[in-house]
Formats: structure tokens, sequence, C-alpha cells
């Protein structure tokens, strides 16, 4: 007679022989399976304390849970995921269930601006892949909102809020003062530096390469580079790194040094492409009206690339950055935690790369000289990333 927790796991899972035959109604059991009765009787606590301690579950003191968990382990006890799932559902009364939320904590900018900032484009790509799965999606706004994080916290589990992903800062590397414990957490970009969370970032090295070569194809030798990110941060690390690389390949004469963000001004613009005089610039979307401003005719005095192609103007040539796949990835970082039942700060966090998409624009010109051969870092590349067209990235960026 199978037990209870048998027959809901035939009734879910299908099983397959060696010879391949598939038996849609038939469940092994481990020789090695242990059950929470015996651990609970193992620990000297109910089954229910076992539970609950299994899942990380805010209700057992973390004292006790860390017990219960060392001794499951050295019991050899195995969780299976998708009946944990399937209980979670179970456990919740039916005239009080409604579909699991993720949250998704946004610092630093108030609900009127982000339409007009790129984590709105985060957000609808977190959301779509959060509704595939089954899940809402609700934002909390950490200035307007008023709310200290003890207090945001309690919300969250009153909520019944399983994951947590959190948007970036858009000033720079930035801090969160916020106990993630019992949230399965991810964030998006390089931003956060504290704590280290697994996170999904637009691929900042591959994307300056690939504006690099299509500058270089499209005839043009004296590159410039202006970078607005901050020095010390990951942004400015990876792009600053491609530009370097790039110019260790040609001669010495052809090399522009980078014009840091604190030096972004018309006035040491306009000494900087005086003295180098720079065939292309690439830089952030604001420069290109800095330079309208000064009388620069693009592209017919110089040549110009966004960083970012969701800056204006938005038929520039540029970089997609990919916001909303960047926005999918961190969803699916959330949903395999949740899946597996880890919460809070991970020990050995990973990064998810998404990598960028040249697109063209009016901004740069198809020139007669023939371009300048450029040493290439090898590395794996899909093919369709090579191609450099403009309708690749319209449904991402």
């Amino acid at each position: 007679m199978p037990t209870p927790r048998e027959f809901l796991v035939d009734s879910v899972l299908g099983f397959q022989t060696s010879s391949g035959e598939q038996r849609p109604n038939s469940f092994v059991m481990s020789a090695q399976y242990v059950s929470q009765r015996e651990i609970a009787r193992e620990a000297g606590v109910s089954v229910s304390a076992v539970s609950l301690a299994l899942r990380n579950h805010p209700k057992i003191s973390e004292e006790q849970r860390s017990r219960i968990q060392k001794i499951a382990r050295k019991m050899g006890y195995r969780n299976d995921p998708v009946i944990n799932h399937l209980m979670e559902h179970l456990r919740t009364a039916r005239p009080q269930r409604r579909n699991s939320t993720l949250a998704v904590l946004i610092p630093e900018i108030q609900p009127d601006q982000l339409p007009e900032c790129f984590i709105h484009r985060l957000v609808d790509g977190a959301r779509a892949q959060a509704m595939e799965a089954g899940f809402g999606l609700d934002l909390f706004f950490l200035e307007a909102a008023g709310y200290s994080p003890k207090r945001l916290r309690n919300i969250l589990i009153a909520r019944n809020v399983k994951g947590v992903i959190v948007a970036p800062f858009i000033s720079g590397p930035g801090e969160l003062d916020f106990d993630l414990s019992s949230f399965s957490v991810a964030t998006s970009g390089y931003s956060l530096t504290n704590p280290l969370l697994h996170r999904s970032c637009p691929n900042y090295l591959q994307m300056l390469d690939e504006i690099v070569e299509a500058i270089l194809r499209r005839g043009y030798r004296r590159i410039g580079l202006v970078l607005h990110y901050k020095e010390g941060g990951i942004g400015h690390k990876l792009f600053s790194s491609s530009y370097l690389f790039y110019q260790a390949h040609i001669p010495a004469s052809e090399r522009i040094p980078i014009l840091p963000k604190g030096q972004i001004s018309k006035k040491n613009l306009t000494s900087w492409i005086g003295e180098y005089k720079p065939e292309v610039i690439i830089g952030p979307g604001y420069l290109f009206s800095m330079l309208q401003e000064m009388k620069i005719k693009i592209p017919a005095d110089l040549g110009f690339a966004s960083l970012d192609i969701f800056d204006p103007p938005e038929d520039v040539a540029g970089a997609s950055h990919r916001y909303r796949l960047v926005g999918r990835e961190t969803v699916k970082l959330v949903l395999s935690q949740i899946n597996m039942n880890l919460t809070g700060v991970p020990k050995e966090p990973k990064v998810v790369l998404v990598d960028s998409h040249f697109r063209p624009g009016f901004s740069l010109l198809e020139k007669k000289s023939p371009p300048t051969s450029r040493t290439k870092r090898k590395k794996p590349r899909l093919q369709k990333d090579l191609q450099f067209k403009a309708e690749t990235d319209l449904a991402d960026t």
C-alpha cells in the first residue's frame, strides 16, 4: 500500500526505465529514503517543526533551523522541490489562495520617474517572466515608501513574498541595508556592491567590443571614448578594459585617452577634441546633445556611437543593453532558488551575462577609407550576434 507521499509523487511525476519505457503511474522509493518523521524523532521535535526548518521558515529560530538541517543532512534527507512547491500551495486555505508574488525593490527613484528610466524595461521583462511562471510582481520604491527596512521586511513576509529582486542604483555603486534572509533573491546589473547577490547583467565587455568593431568596419580610424560611469565600478572597468585592449593593437599615435566622468564638460570636451582629433566618439546619450550645442554636426563633422540606445536620440547608432532580457534572466535566478529552497545572501554568487546587439544609426557614416584591422579577443560568439542587424534587438530593448 503506497504512503500518502508516494501516492502524491506518483500523481505528479512519471518514471522512465533504463530501457526507455515510460511508466507514468509508477514510483520507485530509494533504499536511502529518509522521512521527515524520522528526522523529527532523531531531533526530538515535532514533524511540523522539521517541515518548517527544512523550508527555512522564520517561525523556527535560526539556531533550531541549523540544528535540524544538520541532522537531516547527516541522515541523507533529500528535498523534492516539485512536492515542496505543490505542498506550499496546498497549505494555503482555498478561499485565501492567490498567485504567489515576487517583490522588486527599487532604490533612489520615485514612482513617477519610472516610465522615463531604463529600470521600467527591466521591470517589464521581469513581469513577463514572472507571469509565465505563475507569479505576480509587486514594486516597492524604497525612497517613496517611507518604511524602515524592518517594517518593509515584515510587509513582504505578511504578503507571503518568496522572491525578491533588487533593481539597480541609477547613480552608480550602492549598498542595500535590508535583511534578505528567508527570501530567494537576485539583482540586475553591477551597481549593488553589498550584499553580493546572484545577478543578471548586460555584457559590457562584449558590448564595447562590438561597437568598436562596427566603427572600424565603417572606415573610421581615430576612436575616442567618453565614459560616464563612476571610476572603480564594474561597468567602468569593463568598458575601459575593452577600449584599452583595442588601443594596445594600434599605433601609439592613434591612441586617444579616455575622457572620464569627472571631466565631462563643454570646455574639457572642446579641448579634448581639439588636442586628439577623434573621428568618432563613443559615449553616453546626453553627450550627443552636448556636441550639438557645441555646433558640431553629426555625422558630417564627427561620428557618434551611444553606449546605450535607450537614451535619446533613439535612432542613433550604438548598443542595446537588452534590459527586458536582463529582467527576465534575473527572475529566472530567483525562481531557480525558490525551486531549490535556497534563501538569503548566497555564499558563492554567480553572474549571468546577456549579450548586447549593435544597432546601426544615422550617426555613423560608411567611410571610403579601408578599416583598421584589430586583433580580436578569442571568445565564443553566437552567429546572430555577429550580424549587427537592427531588427534583432527590437524585441529586447
